[in-house]
């Protein structure tokens, strides 16, 4: 890579202007750096939300296939008590 002058005068002069106003810049920089904050904090917040939501939708799919499960299971049960019978003449089961 070669060396190029013009190049390397702007990078020293943008360094010493930058130098020289650090006191102007200071506010400027914090301001970015706060509205960078609040950025990340809503994008958090977001995330978070978004998590919940999913959780709460996993939570409700457990509760549906354990509800499922129990009722399979009390019918297969209400089958091995019963001869068949009830369910075809309308008769309670015993």
């Amino acid at each position: 890579m070669r060396f190029h002058p013009p190049s390397f005068a702007l990078g020293v002069g943008s360094a010493v202007l930058l130098m020289g106003k650090k006191q102007h810049l200071r506010p400027v920089v914090v301001e970015i750096a706060a509205l960078g904050l609040h950025l990340s904090r809503l994008g958090l917040a977001l995330v978070e939300r978004q998590r919940e939501h999913a959780e709460d939708l996993w939570a409700e799919v457990a509760e549906r296939v354990r509800h499922k499960a129990g009722g399979a299971e009390r019918g297969a049960r209400a089958a091995r008590r019963s001869n068949g019978a009830s369910g075809l003449h309308g008769e309670p089961s015993s």
